[in-house]
């Protein structure tokens, strides 16, 4: 009964779990044996018990001389059908990939030959969460002709299509399209309704040469950005009217934008002046006439790539608005299109938005347009840890002594993500840009880091290293340790004398 159980438990595990099983069964440490070692109890009898199990775990054997005897028997089962089936196909994949040549040929010689439908799908899960092993690629070839030779081609991929495995589900879409088996109306299908982007975007793209314009146009409104992308980009100009491909500038999804703006130009129309009236179209409209925040924002999205300066009160008027999608967006278009001068007064509030997206794209938005660090002291002192958040990633932007001293005020926070970030921006500075930060440290900011690395929450060892970059003196520091002297990586220590003079008899 538990051997039943096993088999079972064994039979519908996927590929990648196989594989994971076959290298626990064999891996050992000093004072741990490997799980699968023993050298008895592996008798031919034992090996052709009915449930396949212990032939089964056999083949795992860390000994290549019982895998081998384990992989024979499992070649010659009998068991064509149901949980046998699947439990075999595996485990021969399995050692199809074996690093022992005795092995690999046991296995394919049960692997070879027309397969039932039970054992195609376990033996391409493993082969195929296997594919970058030496290998895989001529198991793989086995098992597809073994596998064409037992069923018909649309047999099999009907057969497969449907699997919880994506490696065997890419892989039967890919042989089905191969021999010209799907029709235009199921290749629709998988793109709405499949969830593996890969597979979506796959068929999306074989639509592109399968189905007519009046298809493609169908996709113009399609639930996935794949097939939004192949119909803008394959519906020939004549086919595609003005008024469907302006709703394409404010699609949720930036490629599409991107493209539907192409085009816009191609006909000499100005994409910039279209977001201008929809945005100030919907200031007009009562509230229930107001078009959705995700329309908004990509209207600001939009304007942002392809407006102008004159711009920046569209952006402006935003920065308010009550959804923080359109608020991050708005920011991000007056970083775009403002003017320099006029970029931190407007965005340096917004590092203290109730939303931490918000307060993300204003940090992102100051980091680039050379904000300092003293334009974000207040939300240092916020309550909010994205504020402060928000203040370490501007500060950490100017780099010099700005980034070291604002590693330091994030490693001595009160958030622990915050501070680990701190922390790691100080092993890397030690690490990588100590040696190479040559910007004279002004006093104050001298006495800001030595108050900074009285903190506890500062490592010992970084504490005595940053002291020693800084040029903070001696004594200042409870370091625990000899402070080093200028050109010094290590503390000093007793010389090893390798050779005794000789005394005078």
């Amino acid at each position: 009964m538990d051997r039943q159980r096993g088999a079972a438990w064994l039979s519908g595990c996927d590929g990648r779990t196989w594989l994971a099983l076959d290298e626990a069964a064999r891996w050992g440490a000093y004072g741990a044996v490997a799980p699968v070692v023993r050298a008895d109890g592996w008798s031919e009898p034992e090996l052709g018990e009915p449930t396949g199990l212990v032939a089964v775990i056999a083949s795992l054997h860390a000994n290549g001389w019982i895998r081998q005897q384990a992989t024979r028997v499992l070649a010659n089962h009998g068991g064509r059908v149901g949980g046998l089936a699947r439990l075999r196909a595996a485990a021969l994949a399995v050692r199809a990939l074996d690093h022992v040549r005795q092995v690999r040929q046991e296995a394919l010689r049960g692997l070879s030959g027309p397969l039932v439908a039970e054992e195609v799908e376990p033996a391409l899960g493993v082969l195929l969460a296997g594919r970058g092993r030496r290998h895989a690629a001529a198991a793989l070839d086995v098992v597809r002709e073994s596998a064409l030779a037992g069923l018909p081609v649309a047999e099999l991929v009907e057969s497969l299509a449907g699997s919880q495995q994506l490696a065997v589900r890419r892989w039967a879409v890919e042989l089905a399209h191969e021999h010209g088996l799907f029709s235009v109306q199921r290749l629709l299908a998988i793109v709405e309704s499949e969830p593996d982007q890969l597979l979506r975007a796959r068929c999306a793209s074989w639509l592109a040469g399968m189905a007519g314009p009046s298809v493609l146009r169908t996709l113009l409104a399609a639930r996935v950005v794949e097939a939004r992308l192949v119909a803008l980009t394959q519906v020939p100009e004549d086919d595609l009217p003005t008024e469907s491909l302006l709703p394409m500038l404010a699609d949720p999804a930036a490629r599409v934008r991107e493209i539907a703006q192409w085009r816009v130009r191609r006909r000499g129309l100005d994409a910039a002046d279209w977001y201008r009236r929809q945005l100030a179209a919907s200031r007009g409209q009562t509230t229930a006439q107001v078009p959705a925040p995700k329309r908004i924002a990509a209207c600001l999205a939009g304007l942002a790539a392809v407006g102008q300066a004159t711009d920046a009160a569209l952006f402006v008027d935003n920065l308010t608005h009550a959804s923080p999608r359109v608020r991050a967006v708005a920011a991000q278009g007056v970083g775009a299109v403002a003017d320099s001068s006029q970029v931190s007064a407007l965005i340096t509030p917004l590092l203290l938005d109730t939303s931490p997206r918000v307060s993300s794209t204003a940090a992102h938005v100051l980091a680039h347009r050379a904000a300092i660090p003293a334009d974000v002291e207040t939300a240092w002192a916020s309550g909010q840890p994205w504020s402060r958040r928000a203040a370490w990633r501007v500060s950490r932007a100017s780099g010099s002594w700005d980034r070291v001293e604002a590693d330091l005020r994030a490693a001595t926070d009160d958030d622990p993500d915050l501070s680990g970030e701190g922390q790691s921006g100080l092993r890397n500075w030690l690490d990588c840009g100590a040696a190479t930060t040559w910007a004279t440290l002004q006093a104050p900011q001298r006495e800001r880091l030595r108050d900074l690395l009285a903190s506890p929450h500062i490592n010992p060892e970084h504490r005595r290293l940053i002291a020693f970059h800084a040029g903070i003196p001696r004594g200042t520091q409870s370091t625990g340790t000899p402070d080093l002297q200028p050109g010094q990586t290590s503390p000093r220590r007793p010389a090893m004398r390798l050779f005794h003079r000789k005394r005078a008899p």
